[in-house]
């Protein structure tokens, strides 16, 4: 995701989760890269954020949870939605 991408989640994320203005882009930032890799790694293809509103959606409620330390239960809560992006994006190897 390039700095425009990441800009606008940040906007996003700050609007919808009512984020106080005294909390950094940086931390945000880094959340949302850890959002993406995880996401990313898990179905198995690199995700265009700006194309696939789930996964944005997604990527959106990773940061919100991992914000508040409640990232198994985001895991728990979310494995659907995980299994739907493998499926998706789901590559045969041939083998």
């Amino acid at each position: 995701m390039d700095g425009t991408q990441t800009k606008k989640i940040i906007e996003e994320i700050r609007l919808e989760q009512h984020i106080s203005p005294n909390e950094e882009n940086e931390v945000i930032e880094k959340l949302i890269k850890e959002a993406e890799f995880d996401i990313n790694s898990k179905s198995g293809a690199k995700i265009d954020y700006d194309a696939d509103l789930i996964a944005r959606g997604l990527l959106k409620d990773y940061v919100m949870y991992k914000r508040f330390g409640r990232t198994a239960e985001f895991k728990q809560l979310y494995a659907g939605d995980y299994a739907d992006l493998q499926a998706k994006y789901y590559n045969s190897s041939n083998i």
